[in-house]
């Protein structure tokens, strides 16, 4: 009957539109691929953004269709390589095929499986927000990657309604494409970006291959993508030992404790430190010289980072890097009046009275009460304590110099457990006043020469890294941030590859939030103007920076979205510090430096000082070349292993 026909037609249709497509693109008004966590894809043009870098122009070695393959995908299947402790990152592209607007769209990914073995930590998966540079960022003329929409804020799927059956009354940011909140004009493709965190003990994820499915469905259909995940037979250090850290004065002290926690734990998450040197006690000075110091609301607010529990269960830190492991760095907070117009901390005056007995006195005593309380509390093994001195910030004047010698022997006298950083790119002569009295300097890389800074380092002298990585002119070294959203994004590894090239203690950017709140609409994070000068001056005459000292994203400013965001370029900071470790493990199974030296010397050429201003060919901008190295390493020092525990 005709009632019969149609009704086998209807099942034949829904049961059709339920069947995956026989083409590995996906459904017919959609399609899916997966890229590398190393670039960023314009979500207009579905062009690799980096690939736009002055240095690449011609390059016909680059892939230009990454959507149909590249390293990790082969069109089919997705292939990753990690060792434990490690997080690995990928990114999902959903492209539209149609003008109309796709909605109710579900992205699923199950834990990682070996037979009966399945990983504790499920992947994480972020959507990818996208800003929009309008002017490239002042003084990069040819290096800025140009305009345009720029993916980089990385929005938990806890906060994205993509699961109707949550959802009471209305929408506030559900999971469509177009975006329904991040209004990107023409956007053809809505990017998820994938954490998965390998769990350190190696009874959780022993060596070999296991597998997962990434899984997306929109009206009905669904697209599934295999991925596999190998896992080398040895560990990242639980401890984050590098340190490399990021310093933004008051940012950490002036959240929430809720939100402070989430940013440490996110920052520990990431194995980024965070330095923040105005937590300060009660203090009261009396008339007579008498000092009073109240501990008690600093202590009940910051214990839990000296011991390490903020980054336990305890404290809703279920797994991760650094599990249970203390604060890398802690800045104490002594200060000077000067630069910046701050006061001391204690406030005993300017220049001209600072070092009067009974000033000088009341300073070395609360150097004293402060060492006397944080030795029971503070191990100095796990977490290394620093004085900065905000008011001789990038001094350069010879009176400087000498309050930093000052101060860096009572420090040395009262507190030599405590190290002595000052930060700036200083000349020889400054140099050679202060050796002996500092034990840190975080040297800005306009004046980083190698030959001239070694014989500090032998000293013993702990060298910082610190600002741009590119140098087109010399108005570049404004700034003391290395974070620029439209340079390549292989800068945010290379400057913990360059502390191995250079044996640097560590590396330190300025700003870890600066902007946060207008950052997600607008990117120019530093932007201001002085009188005019002219450009061969070192100093801007105005300053249009993109994505300087930002790196997370506030809460509470896009619908949904209560708690802070970590940024595309924080990942790429993270994965340059693995790799760091890649290479000290290396050097350990060799006995020797020599491969890992030379890896690096392979990706690294003569970046910073002098020497390198208008030259940008300062490493290789093949993202796929630093993966390669990666996975390189990685065969390299489980092979030693294996030769070795046999």
């Amino acid at each position: 009957t005709m009632r019969t026909s149609v009704m086998f037609f209807l099942i034949i249709y829904i049961f059709g539109s339920c069947t995956p497509s026989k083409h590995d693109s996906g459904g017919p008004e959609w399609a899916v691929s997966v890229i590398p966590s190393s670039v960023r894809l314009d979500p207009v043009s579905n062009e690799i953004i980096d690939n736009r870098f002055v240095r690449l122009k011609g390059n016909k070695n680059l892939n230009r269709d990454v959507l149909k393959k590249n390293s990790i995908y082969d069109g089919k299947a997705v292939s990753l390589h990690a060792a434990r402790g490690e997080y690995i990152s990928f990114q999902l592209v959903l492209t539209s095929l149609t003008k109309e607007t796709l909605d109710n769209i579900r992205v699923t990914m199950e834990p990682f499986r070996k037979g009966e073995k399945e990983f504790k930590a499920g992947p994480e998966l972020f959507l990818e927000w996208a800003v929009e540079v309008k002017t490239p960022s002042t003084g990069y003329p040819e290096a800025s990657l140009g305009n345009g929409w720029y993916p980089d804020a990385l929005i938990p799927f806890s906060y994205i309604q993509d699961d109707s059956s949550g959802v009471k009354w209305r929408w506030t940011y559900p999971l469509w494409l177009p975006d329904f909140n991040n209004r990107i004009d023409n956007q053809r493709s809505l990017l998820v970006w994938i954490d998965q965190y390998i769990p350190f003990p190696r009874d959780e994820a022993g060596p070999g291959i296991y597998s997962s499915e990434l899984a997306v469905t929109i009206g009905g259909f669904t697209r599934k993508i295999p991925v596999n995940l190998t896992v080398w037979d040895f560990a990242l250090p639980n401890e984050n030992k590098f340190k490399a850290g990021l310093q933004h004065e008051g940012f950490m002290k002036n959240m929430t404790e809720r939100m402070e926690l989430e940013i440490y734990q996110l920052l520990k998450r990431n194995r980024i430190s965070m330095l923040d040197p105005t937590y300060e006690p009660g203090l009261k000075i009396g008339s007579n010289g008498n000092i009073a110091i109240d501990w008690k609301a600093l202590d009940e607010r910051l214990g839990k980072y000296f011991t390490g529990k903020a980054f336990t269960a305890e404290y809703g830190y279920s797994y991760g890097p650094g599990y249970g492991e203390p604060i890398e760095t802690f800045v104490l907070p002594f200060d000077v009046s000067g630069k910046h117009g701050t006061k001391g901390w204690p406030d005993i005056g300017g220049t001209d009275v600072e070092r009067n007995p009974s000033n000088r006195a009341i300073y070395t005593e609360c150097i004293r009460k402060v060492r006397d309380h944080y030795k029971t509390i503070i191990d100095p093994e796990k977490t290394d304590i620093t004085v900065y001195l905000n008011g001789l910030d990038e001094s350069y004047f010879p009176e400087a110099w000498s309050r930093m010698v000052y101060y860096g022997n009572i420090f040395r006298e009262y507190y030599p457990e405590a190290g002595f950083r000052i930060d700036g790119g200083y000349s020889e002569e400054a140099l050679e006043i202060v050796k002996d009295s500092i034990t840190s300097w975080a040297s800005h890389t306009i004046e980083y020469d190698f030959e001239t800074v070694k014989k500090y380092q032998d000293m013993g002298i702990k060298i910082w890294l610190y600002g741009p990585l590119l140098y087109e002119s010399k108005i570049n070294s404004w700034v003391g941030s290395s974070t620029f959203l439209d340079l390549p994004l292989v800068n945010d590894r290379a400057i913990s590859w360059s502390s191995w090239k250079y044996r640097t203690y560590s590396w330190l950017s300025w700003g870890a939030g600066a902007g946060w709140v207008n950052g997600w609409y607008d990117p120019e994070s530093w932007k201001d103007a002085s009188k005019a000068r002219p450009e061969t001056e070192a100093e801007f005459t105005y300053k249009k920076i993109n994505g300087n000292a930002l790196l997370i994203y506030a809460p509470g400013v896009v619908p949904n979205v209560s708690g802070p965001c970590p940024s595309v370029r924080l990942k790429a900071m993270r994965d340059g510090v693995q790799e760091y470790e890649y290479l000290r493990l290396l050097s350990e199974a060799d006995g020797n430096t020599a491969r890992a030296d030379s890896i690096v010397n392979e990706i690294i050429r003569e970046p910073f000082g002098p020497k390198s201003i208008g030259n940008l060919d300062v490493w290789s901008f093949d993202a796929g070349k630093w993966d390669a190295q990666r996975i390189a390493m990685g065969r390299m020092i489980e092979k030693k292993l294996q030769i070795r525990n046999k």
